[in-house]
């Protein structure tokens, strides 16, 4: 444990520092050994690519790259430099939140393990917002070392199973985001995703019915050089008095417009765990 928590000291003093020019190249060599090393995920990362673009050439050794690249932004966070932050990213929609939050009900934001995720919530600082992540609970030191990265710019995080400071959040016209492309608990809804039955995370949805709040789909994706977030239009979101039927009708929406952005970004989305029962086909 002493081990571990040095390991997890040391990243936090040294990958900050690490230039933002080689993040690329450390995460080839680190993404690659990952891949290599991970036969489990390896299988699981081409069981999904070949779910969502049957036929085409796609690269899991490419998702695992994509993960460490995501990792080490996640260490830049602490020395972030604002200027250069706002150089390369570009915000569609932003518009859509503050009209959101104009409703008082508070904001979620649903999003998904896809692209720079955790880089560009740091829009929301920037911009004078703050906001609240669940989070699971961990033994890991490295990722009690991730966590107090995630946070060194103002990002906040409550425990995944505190109902309560979830809802307060929501109480008090916060902003919460929620990823909701992996349903870890094993609680969700089984809904068409690519065609097929998937098992998704339903508590976003089930919230936003619960407390009026406004479900805004967001995602992240690189191109070019540059990050990009796109904030949707608020989900609009049933209550017929079937709550089981309005939440599954909530994750079905969510669900095909997570699918399209999937389906331009495949390589984007880094889940390690097969999202389908079954699937064929082979990813490189």
């Amino acid at each position: 444990m002493g081990a571990a928590r040095a390991l997890a000291n040391a990243a936090l003093w040294v990958l900050p520092r690490v230039p933002p020019t080689w993040q690329g190249p450390i995460s080839e060599i680190a993404g690659t050994i990952a891949y290599l090393a991970a036969p489990r995920r390896r299988a699981a990362v081409r069981a999904n690519l070949a779910m969502i673009a049957p036929g085409r050439a796609l690269s899991a050794r490419r998702v695992f790259v994509n993960q460490v690249r995501q990792y080490l932004e996640v260490f830049h966070i602490v020395r972030l430099d604002r200027a250069r932050f706002d150089a390369v990213v570009r915000v569609e929609g932003w518009d859509r939140f503050l009209c959101a939050r104009q409703r008082g009900k508070g904001v979620i934001f649903g999003s998904a393990h896809f692209g720079p995720v955790a880089l560009v919530g740091q829009v929301l600082m920037a911009r004078g917002f703050t906001l609240t992540l669940p989070a699971e609970k961990t033994d890991s030191e490295l990722m009690r070392a991730v966590n107090r990265a995630r946070q060194a710019q103002g990002l906040r995080l409550v425990p995944m199973d505190s109902a309560l400071s979830i809802h307060r959040v929501i109480r008090d016209g916060g902003a919460l985001g929620i990823l909701a492309d992996r349903a870890v608990t094993g609680i969700g809804e089984t809904v068409e995703f690519f065609g097929r039955p998937a098992l998704l995370p339903s508590a976003h949805v089930a919230l936003a019915l619960r407390t009026g709040a406004a479900l805004v789909p967001a995602f992240t994706w690189r191109e070019n050089g540059l990050l990009h977030a796109c904030i949707e239009e608020p989900l609009e979101l049933a209550s017929t008095g079937d709550r089981e039927a309005d939440v599954r009708a909530g994750v079905r929406q969510f669900a095909a417009l997570l699918e399209r952005y999937i389906k331009k970004y495949p390589e984007q989305w880094t889940v390690f765990e097969r999202v389908w029962a079954e699937s064929t086909g082979r990813a490189a």
